[in-house]
């Protein structure tokens, strides 16, 4: 079993589409933020890439603020944002715009952004 297929077997998905899968492992089966890895796979390249400490504090940092400051459910976060799969496409290519981009925005600001995309989508939804 390569180290890819251990990972994809063992990790917690996060959120899995047509492209792309994001996991979570635990370290010795400890839940502790610090010893959880977060990975990206890239199903069309079949690519493992895990999250360095950088990002893996910006996402942190941009689901703690929709949930604390913006209200949304852990749910709605991974159901009614595309913060999962724009981490997904911007980790798949680290050396491109896209990732550029979205990194360059503080988690805060990336957070509210966020929310009012939801707003939005839950307002067009009930109309």
């Amino acid at each position: 079993m390569t180290r890819t297929e251990a990972i994809l077997n063992k990790g917690q998905t996060l959120f899995e589409d047509k492209s792309y899968i994001l996991l979570w492992t635990k370290f010795l089966g400890l839940s502790l933020l610090a010893l959880t890895s977060y990975y990206v796979y890239d199903k069309q390249k079949k690519l493992l890439i895990k999250l360095n400490g950088r990002e893996k504090a910006y996402l942190m940092g941009v689901s703690y603020y929709l949930t604390n400051q913006h209200g949304l459910s852990p749910r709605a976060v991974i159901d009614n944002t595309g913060l999962f799969k724009d981490v997904c496409r911007a980790i798949a290519d680290r050396n491109g715009g896209f990732y550029k981009n979205f990194f360059s925005e503080n988690s805060k600001d990336q957070a509210k952004n966020y929310a009012a995309q939801t707003y939005r989508k839950n307002k067009n939804g009930k109309d």
